[in-house]
């Protein structure tokens, strides 16, 4: 018998639904966040100050997520359902009510003292390079610090609209952040010439702007959701204290992410000035694919996977896990080989303005190793919710530890040897992520089967190999449309309307065959692409 949601409608079409409206609004996010980029490569470049500013507007990330982020993404939303299960609407809101409260007074004393202690907090992420060339980069994270509140209060606030089922908000933010932020590159080309220091100030106030405005978007909908927020601190609500016996364990999963990454950042710096923006850069090519296929699947099985522990759904739970393994393994398998093909006509799309020749180079030789982590990053993402909704992140967090300490240890052995070729050193920075989510993807699968027993283990490796064998063909078809387009019709470097005409010419081939053909078979991997297809065409016939 089918599961049933609130709606009425069976479990599947409530994620398909909830997973196309997700899909849809990062789509649109997504576009708005290319024009961003390119805005980005345009005004600095992969330059030295490229890798300042990239550094300052990662680190309140990085710090809001080891400071109180994994508490509030991996504990808010069980803890809120299960709380809004025993004691009604009001008691969620009293709940949600309490934590924001609490977060917006300890992340407004956070951000402040960050401002304060900005040179300790970039020497952080930059330990093997002179301070004396940093300054930039403290100026940029004094005005970005403020982004760790702003963070905190969009996470209850996304978390809440996700658990009530509105997705549309959440993940339509974004595009409003993107808009801002364009405006403020565009502003600092305007005057980088004529008045420098004009120009970064532009981009010190610009950026803690758009993700305020990311934050604000969200609000109107709590009210239309029926959530009503009460200000107020009380330290003995036991829902409170549920969410920090959680969120002990999150907390570690940040530090060891925030460990990696200054690794990843320092021994990037080390290597090349850029480093960091090579980095940077790369990564916005290789999670578009992730944000575009896993987003939506985690984060609408993430509510399913919580309602199902507070109702004590143990088949319905770990037929979830399941499930959402393998459209992870299925989908993300062969974007993982598209990148690698793409990845030269991908960044030369940012080949403009201060972004030169080598530094399109660079950035593709990062991402086509990078590329390689992409299904185990996503499945690694979507094993963190279960074991949050399944109340073990302890145990998720011990194998974060692990696994934290053999990349640093590869990063800082291999990485910083004098390479005769510097791109040797990047692509074993890039090649530690795979080796940090593979490792993790193994350790949680086998906590899975000794307490489950095989709850779906051959199932999962049969996707991940049709994965491969559906992509393949679609990769290796890609890369021989751009080699012969590229030597017997024209060559794409250089020129970003030939790259992005060779990328939609080769990617619809690709598609087609790879993700086509499963649709023509009726891949239940692939179900979430059908869905969408099948309502675009609805659409269009209308």
């Amino acid at each position: 018998m089918a599961e049933v949601d609130e709606a009425g409608g069976t479990l599947d079409e409530s994620v398909h639904r909830s997973a196309t409206i997700i899909s849809v609004c990062v789509l649109l996010s997504r576009i708005t966040g290319f024009f961003r980029t390119w805005a980005m490569a345009f005004a600095m470049g992969s330059t030295f100050l490229a890798s300042s500013y990239q550094v300052a507007n990662n680190l309140p990330t990085m710090l809001y997520e080891m400071v109180i982020g994994g508490m509030l993404v991996t504990a808010f939303l069980p803890v809120y359902v299960s709380t809004k299960k025993k004691l009604g609407e009001e008691g969620g809101n009293e709940y949600a009510s309490n934590l924001l409260t609490m977060t917006i007074v300890f992340l407004g004393v956070v951000s402040l003292l960050c401002s304060i202690f900005a040179p300790q907090l970039i020497f952080t992420q930059s330990f093997l390079s002179d301070q004396e060339t940093m300054d930039t980069s403290v100026f940029f994270f004094r005005f970005f610090a403020i982004q760790i509140l702003f963070y905190g209060v969009g996470s209850i606030v996304s978390g809440l609209l996700n658990a009530h089922r509105d997705f549309f908000w959440s993940s339509i933010a974004p595009l409003f952040n993107n808009l801002i932020i364009i405006a403020t590159f565009v502003g600092y080309a305007v005057f980088a010439q004529t008045d420098p220091t004009l120009a970064l100030w532009i981009i010190a106030i610009g950026n803690p702007l758009g993700v305020f405005v990311q934050l604000a978007i969200q609000l109107p909908a709590l009210k239309r959701n029926g959530i009503r927020i009460r200000f107020h601190i009380n330290f003995r609500d036991p829902a409170i204290k549920e969410t920090l016996s959680l969120g002990i364990p999150a907390f570690i999963v940040m530090i060891t992410s925030f460990m990696v990454v200054s690794v990843q950042n320092a021994a990037a710096y080390n290597i090349a000035d850029n480093g960091p923006s090579i980095i940077a850069y790369a990564r916005l090519w290789f999670t578009l694919p992730y944000a575009l296929l896993a987003v939506p699947i985690t984060t609408a099985m993430f509510t399913e996977l919580s309602e199902f522990i507070a109702g004590e759904d143990e088949d319905g739970f770990k037929s979830a896990i399941v499930k959402g393994t393998r459209q992870l393994f299925f989908l993300t398998i062969p974007f993982a080989m598209f990148l690698m093909v793409f990845a030269l006509c991908l960044v030369n799309l940012y080949h403009a303005g201060a972004f030169t020749q080598d530094h399109v180079e660079a950035v593709a030789v990062y991402l086509v190793f990078v590329a390689a982590s992409l299904p185990f990053y996503a499945v690694n993402t979507y094993l963190q919710k279960t074991f949050s909704a399944l109340r073990q992140l302890h145990r998720y967090a011990v194998y974060n530890i692990i696994c934290t300490a053999l990349q640093i240890t590869f990063t800082l052995v291999l990485a910083t040897q004098p390479w005769p070729d510097w791109h040797v050193g990047m692509a074993i920075i890039a090649l530690g992520d795979t080796l940090f989510f593979g490792v993790s993807d193994l350790l949680c699968a086998l906590y899975l089967h000794r307490t489950y027993g095989d709850f779906g283990v051959k199932p999962i490796a049969l996707s991940a190999l049709r994965g491969l064998t559906f992509g393949i063909p679609g990769a290796l078809l890609a890369a021989g449309i751009i080699i012969f387009l590229d030597n017997f019709v024209c060559p794409y470097m250089g020129n970003i309307l030939v790259s992005l005409l060779y990328i939609i010419i080769a990617g619809i081939a690709a598609l087609a065959v790879t993700f086509g053909t499963a649709i023509k078979l009726k891949r239940p991997e692939v179900a979430p692409l059908a869905n969408i297809f099948e309502r675009v065409i609805a659409k269009i016939r209308r």
